[in-house]
């Protein structure tokens, strides 16, 4: 066997070797809102709606950064829709079982992904500042 034969097929079984969990998989990302029904926020007339969307990761960390982003997203909604929306009640990311990984995410983690949103946030041209009052606060609410 020739060395370039020799050094394809050690390319190939390279690249067929390894874990079955390559790739990306599905993710949910959950965010709880309070919708105002007439009324004060947070009385008797306040209801909890679960706002879920699909998203694709290479792993629980990525989902929970995508989920940070969707987290501030809704901050701007709200600010920019007041009477739809009175405010968030915190964010779930769910793998394939259902099972809710944000708690198994070390807090140091989570508190990194944020803070770096956070820079992010600042250096934009997205008016998340402008928009949202006490921006850093809310986006806390997500830890």
């Amino acid at each position: 066997m020739n060395k370039g034969a020799l050094f394809l097929l050690f390319i190939v079984l390279f690249g067929c070797s390894g874990n079955d969990k390559k790739g990306n998989q599905p993710y949910e990302l959950v965010v709880a809102v309070e919708l105002a029904r007439g009324g004060k926020p947070g009385g008797a007339n306040m209801i909890v709606q679960m706002e879920v969307d699909t998203v694709d990761a290479s792993s629980s960390l990525t989902a929970y950064s995508k989920g940070i982003q969707r987290y501030a997203a809704m901050l701007m909604h709200i600010q920019q829709f007041p009477d739809s929306i009175s405010g968030l009640k915190g964010l779930m990311v769910r793998d394939e079982e259902g099972n809710d990984v944000v708690p198994t995410l070390p807090q140091t983690q989570r508190d990194s992904i944020i803070m770096n949103f956070i820079q992010f946030a600042r250096r934009s041209d997205i008016p998340y500042y402008e928009r949202v009052k006490d921006f850093e606060l809310k986006l806390m609410t997500a830890r």
